[in-house]
Parts: C-alpha cells; sequence; structure tokens
C-alpha cells in the first residue's frame, strides 16, 4: 500500500497473508442474491485477492465469486471473505481485499497453475 493509502478505521481484520501476490488484471463476479457485479482484480495470491470498487464492503462479508482468469477456459468458483477496505486520496483508487475461505481441487489448480505462469520471466 502506498504512503497516502489509508484503511478505513475499524474495517479490517489481521494480516493473514501468508504466500506472495502478483499483479493481475482480469475480472471477477460478485454473486449475490440481486444480481452479479463485475470487478476488476489488480492482484492475487493463493490465498486471496484485490478489486478495485469504490463503495466499500462490509468487511467480514461472505462473497461468492466468479474467477475469470486469463488463458483458464471456465470460471472458477470460489467463496471468500472481506478483509479489508482501503482507499489510496492520491491515486483515487479504492478496492477490497478478500481471503479465499474455500476452493474446490480444479479452482486451487487453476490459481496456481496462472499465479506460476504470471511469475514466469
Amino acid at each position: 500500500m502506498g504512503q497516502n493509502a489509508q484503511r478505513h478505521p475499524d474495517e479490517r481484520l489481521p494480516e493473514r497473508r501468508t504466500t506472495p501476490r502478483v499483479g493481475v488484471e482480469f475480472w471477477v463476479e460478485e454473486c449475490c442474491h440481486d444480481g452479479v457485479y463485475f470487478h476488476r482484480v489488480t492482484n492475487l495470491s493463493r490465498d486471496g485477492f484485490f478489486v478495485e470498487k469504490k463503495l466499500p464492503f462490509e468487511v467480514g462479508q461472505t462473497v461468492h465469486v466468479r474467477l475469470e482468469l486469463p488463458g483458464i477456459q471456465d470460471k472458477l468458483d470460489a467463496r471468500s471473505r472481506v478483509i479489508a477496505n482501503y482507499r489510496d486520496g492520491q491515486a483515487a483508487m479504492r478496492g477490497a481485499g478478500f481471503q479465499f475461505l474455500e476452493l474446490d481441487q480444479r479452482t486451487r489448480a487453476g490459481i496456481d497453475a496462472y499465479i506460476d505462469q504470471v511469475r514466469q520471466p
């Protein structure tokens, strides 16, 4: 997070990232009872991801998502939890960090393969 980036007060859970993240750009679908919403993912790790979004999520909220990873034919389903909302005043970037909660074997393998591909020089 940059020097001017801020976390909203009382809107974060303790840092739990245990794997390095990679810079990416792809879409994720947020699936909820009132529809499907699309967000741009800007970083990904084996533990979670970050989406750009102007309006904050509720920290602790559980969200079903479908990842559209480049080079992976089918969308990958995952259940995730909002860890924190971020706001960067200088870059006018806002978004939320998510932690993966449940990944089936196919989704885990797809994420692992994509991260390995992105990390290749």
